[in-house]
């Protein structure tokens, strides 16, 4: 009876010291995920040794930035652990497009994570955009990248790891923050150039979204003013960051601080009241005649030719890719993204079986 007791207990023992080791394993586990998976490991300084890394943008580099109206910038803020530069087919017509249509311009590629090449994966689109000589790809650290800026306690502090949407509002951050820095030209990665953007007067201007807000899939500011309008951006997003709210922190920026400078809420009086001072809003078919519930219209036969219509005066067309990523097209797609890409993107559209 004493043994079978004992037994029990031992067993018992046995069970609960079993149960505890699964317990720290799971947590140890899950602890370590959240560290991996952590979106600040993307901005941290590391040592990626496979393959030919990329230039980091700084101060101190080869390739220097100036404070220039020649820039353009794109930014890719996804957290690419395994340290391989990643473009897709439209993103890559984005960044051709802005290159043939402003040679004189500098088209800077910069990615959040330190990234590079490497033998297996498939440079068809990096070899189509290098061989434009005004495409540069680099990377940067945020926390480097935003010392002696307004923004450098602020990105320290980690609220933006902190956000819902973290690549998004990094997206947002970085444009606001290169055109404080540099000044010239921010474009979306989903977006193509029809004209050159030398064609806008004043040089300062952003396109109409609708009749309550200025969107930010290009910005472009320069000169002094420019920068007076960076700053008072990169000020409203200190005071209103939010990580909850999607819009909140990019077009919802440049909305708030453009109501102090027209002193108005009313968008439309901001495009035909030239109340903005040395700043123009856009009208709406300047930059998004497809606003984005109708963004199915780039995709469908049936609206090629009303789409490619609306589209003849445009600067740039915006295609939506948060509402129509997820839609298949093949080069020989009878619909106006690929009437568009055909112009604008050749390169990317010869040697892409997918868009």
């Amino acid at each position: 009876m004493t043994l079978r007791l004992n037994l029990r207990l031992h067993s018992n023992i046995i069970r609960k010291r079993i149960f505890v080791l699964l317990v720290l394993i799971v947590l140890g586990l899950i602890l370590f995920l959240s560290i991996k998976n952590d979106p600040s490991n993307c901005f941290l300084d590391s040592v990626w040794k496979d393959g030919k890394t990329l230039q980091e943008v700084s101060e101190n580099s080869k390739l220097k930035l100036h404070s220039t109206s020649k820039n353009v910038f794109f930014h890719e803020t996804s957290c690419n652990v395994n340290g391989v530069i990643k473009l897709n087919a439209r993103q890559s017509c984005a960044i051709e497009s802005a290159a043939l249509m402003n040679p004189d311009h500098n088209i800077y590629v910069l990615f959040t994570s330190q990234v590079g090449f490497r033998n297996t994966t498939n440079l068809r689109l990096i070899d189509a955009l290098s061989s434009y000589p005004n495409i540069h790809f680099n990377f940067l650290n945020l926390t480097k990248y935003a010392q002696n800026t307004p923004l450098e306690n602020w990105i320290k502090n980690g609220e933006l790891f902190r956000s819902n949407f973290v690549n998004s509002h990094t997206s947002d951050v970085l444009r606001y923050l290169s055109l404080w820095k540099y000044g010239g030209t921010y474009l979306d990665l989903d977006i193509v150039m029809q004209k050159p953007l030398n064609t806008q007067n004043p040089n300062n201007y952003a396109g109409a979204e609708s009749a309550k807000f200025v969107a930010v899939g290009i910005i472009n500011l320069e000169g002094e003013t420019g920068h007076e309008i960076a700053d008072l951006c990169v000020k409203d997003l200190l005071e209103n960051f939010n990580g909850i709210e999607w819009g909140n922190n990019g077009p919802g920026v440049l909305t708030r601080t453009l109501h102090k400078i027209c002193n108005t809420k009313d968008v439309m009086r901001m495009i035909v009241g030239n109340v903005c001072k040395n700043f123009r809003v856009l009208p709406i078919e300047a930059c998004y005649s497809i606003r984005w519930p109708e963004h199915i219209k780039f995709f469908k036969e049936e609206y090629l030719n009303e789409t490619m219509s609306r589209l003849s005066d445009s600067l740039l067309a915006h295609v939506w890719n948060k509402h129509s990523a997820a839609i298949s097209l093949t080069k020989e797609s009878n619909v106006a993204y690929i009437h568009l890409a055909k112009k604008y993107c050749p390169k990317t559209l010869n040697i892409s079986e997918y868009f």
